[in-house]
């Protein structure tokens, strides 16, 4: 689209070039979002995740996610995913952006130890083991090629695809498997607190290495068997839609730094995809200073362009959504994917304001006011 410029809602890092061709394609179009729920028992180590009021109930909050987008509420757990001190799951945004853009959301099982009661699509993966054990995925390569035919059958019929996840824990098991790769040599990681536990996510994933009696970088050449090893079962998944859509249809990759694992993995399984993918995520993200989106893309393929929704929250009379400036959440369910999914669909008429009048329906809806 030779008229194609770039709205004040969206900012790029990386290859401007390549942002506004893939988004030039997407443009005024309807895609299908995907949201890949999945466990890995990695998130009940205490102190690792933040994505659950306790690390028990972190277990509960991919399923709960799913509930959320599909039916506006939660079923399998009371109230909402919150971070403690109260902080609303940023599935809020997601939705807003899905019901903006009007646009049909595919749950997928990758493995749940607690599954969502919503339809989804089964692809026969289980529950991961902690990383600790060197041994956390199981059908890891079955999995990706069920996620490969999913990802062809979606692309058939939606203009593009928006590939997303609910994993909690996945920033630690994501550092795992990047470092296996050698895609990440440093914890680039972020964390839903604004206290990222790098340490401790650190001293988790070379324990797991040393589990699996693998180096940094000794799987560069297998992902795969890096994500059996030490990744968690949304991820062979996930790779697997990217390779598969993306065959025909622009990729949206929708997430934050765990995605970037994703990535690496469908990169190098399938080096076509690049050029067909961005990552689709958020200015809080982006601006982090606990970790580094940006580097860990580059590393995988200076290709790959990050474009993000610069949404702001400090206006929001809700102290829960306030917190998003205050560098808690950041990203997940897809939410910047999402966003950019309803600014795209409309051609940059809806903006981020718009979209967060529609986060706040939805949270007065959920708490009851």
């Amino acid at each position: 689209m030779s008229d194609f410029k770039m709205p004040p809602s969206l900012s790029v890092c990386g290859s401007e070039d390549a942002a506004e061709r893939l988004l030039s394609e997407i443009w005024g179009k309807r895609g299908v979002f995907t949201c890949t729920v999945a466990n890995t028992l990695t998130s009940t180590i205490p102190g690792i995740s933040d994505a659950g009021d306790t690390p028990d109930l972190t277990l509960f909050t991919p399923a709960a996610d799913a509930e959320l987008l599909v039916l506006g509420r939660t079923v399998c757990m009371k109230g909402i995913p919150i971070n403690p001190g109260g902080i609303p799951t940023p599935a809020t945004l997601t939705k807003a952006g899905l019901e903006l853009a009007d646009m049909p959301c595919v749950i997928v099982n990758g493995g749940c130890r607690v599954n969502p009661n919503v339809p989804y699509m089964e692809m026969g993966g289980e529950c991961g083991r902690s990383i600790l054990t060197g041994d956390s995925v199981s059908r890891a390569a079955e999995t990706f090629e069920s996620g490969v035919v999913l990802g062809r059958t979606l692309a058939r019929h939606e203009d593009y695809v928006v590939v997303s996840e609910s994993c909690a824990g996945g920033t630690t098991t994501a550092l795992a498997v990047m470092m296996a790769m050698g895609v990440a040599r440093e914890n680039l990681v972020s964390s839903s607190s604004p206290n990222n536990p790098r340490e401790l996510k650190t001293n988790t994933v070379m324990a797991g290495l040393k589990a699996a009696g693998i180096g940094i970088g000794d799987l560069a050449d297998d992902p795969l068997r890096a994500i059996s090893c030490v990744g968690d079962p949304m991820m062979p998944v996930n790779a697997g839609i990217i390779v598969g859509a993306s065959e025909s249809v622009p990729v949206i990759v929708g997430g934050g730094t765990q995605m970037a694992a994703v990535m690496a993995a469908a990169a190098k399984l399938r080096p076509s995809c690049i050029g067909r993918i961005f990552q689709g995520t958020t200015r809080w993200l982006v601006d982090d200073p606990n970790s580094s989106i940006s580097r860990l893309v580059s590393a995988i393929s200076e290709d790959i362009p990050i474009v993000y929704a610069n949404m702001d929250y400090s206006s929001s009379p809700y102290e829960g959504l306030q917190a998003y400036e205050w560098g808690y959440i950041k990203e997940g369910v897809g939410c910047g994917g999402a966003a950019i999914s309803a600014i795209a669909r409309s051609e940059g008429g809806i903006t981020c304001g718009d979209l967060l009048d529609r986060v706040h329906e939805i949270y007065r809806g959920i708490i009851g006011q």
